[in-house]
C-alpha cells in the first residue's frame, strides 16, 4: 500500500509523465548536477531524524524521474523522501497537484510547506526551499495506521536537523 501512495505522490508532485517505460533505471540527463540525498545524506544523520539507512530506495519504486534525484528511507511510522530538482522554488510552490501550500521557514530562509491534492487522509506533507540548484523537498509520509502524527511539522523538525547535509 505505501508503494502505491508514494508513487501516486510522485506523479502528483512532478505533475506529468503519464507514459509507461519498460527497461532498466538510469540515471537521467537532467538529473546531471543534482545534489544525491543518497550519497550526499549520511547514515549517522538519517538515524538521528529515526530512518534506517538500510531501507534507501532511489526515485520512485526503483525509476527515476526526469529533473530530480529522489531517496527514501523508510522508518518507525514513517517514509521519509528528499527530493532534490532543478525546478525552482517557485515553480515547486505554482505545481497545481501542491495543496494547502503555506509559507515557512527553513533557518530563516523562505520556504513553503503542502500536502498534496490527491491525499485523501491529509498526511502527507512536504517542506520545499530554494537551493543553488534549484530546490531541496523534504517529504514525510506516514505509514497509515499508525498512531496519527503532526506531518509537517515532523517534515519541519527533520528539515532542521537534516540541513547541514544539504546544499545552500
Amino acid at each position: 500500500m505505501k508503494g502505491a501512495v508514494v508513487l501516486v505522490a510522485a506523479a502528483v508532485l512532478v505533475g506529468g509523465c503519464s507514459s509507461t517505460v519498460e527497461g532498466r533505471a538510469v540515471v537521467a540527463d537532467e538529473a546531471v548536477g543534482l545534489f544525491d540525498p543518497c550519497n550526499g545524506i549520511s547514515d549517522s544523520a538519517l538515524r538521528y531524524v529515526g530512518v534506517n539507512p538500510a531501507t534507501e530506495e532511489r526515485g520512485i519504486l526503483g525509476v527515476q524521474i526526469p529533473r530530480f534525484e529522489i531517496c527514501s528511507w523508510n522508518g518507525t511510522g514513517i517514509s521519509l523522501s528528499v527530493w532534490s530538482t532543478d525546478y525552482s522554488l517557485d515553480e515547486v510552490e505554482a505545481n497545481t497537484n501542491n495543496a494547502d501550500v503555506r509559507t515557512a521557514s527553513v533557518h530563516g530562509g523562505p520556504a513553503i510547506k503542502f500536502g498534496q491534492r490527491d491525499d485523501a487522509t491529509g498526511q502527507i506533507c512536504s517542506v520545499a526551499w530554494a537551493a543553488s540548484q534549484g530546490a531541496l523537498i523534504v517529504r514525510i509520509v506516514p505509514d497509515f495506521g499508525e498512531a496519527p502524527i503532526d506531518p509537517c511539522g515532523l517534515a519541519s523538525m527533520i528539515t532542521d536537523k537534516l540541513f547541514q547535509e544539504l546544499p545552500r
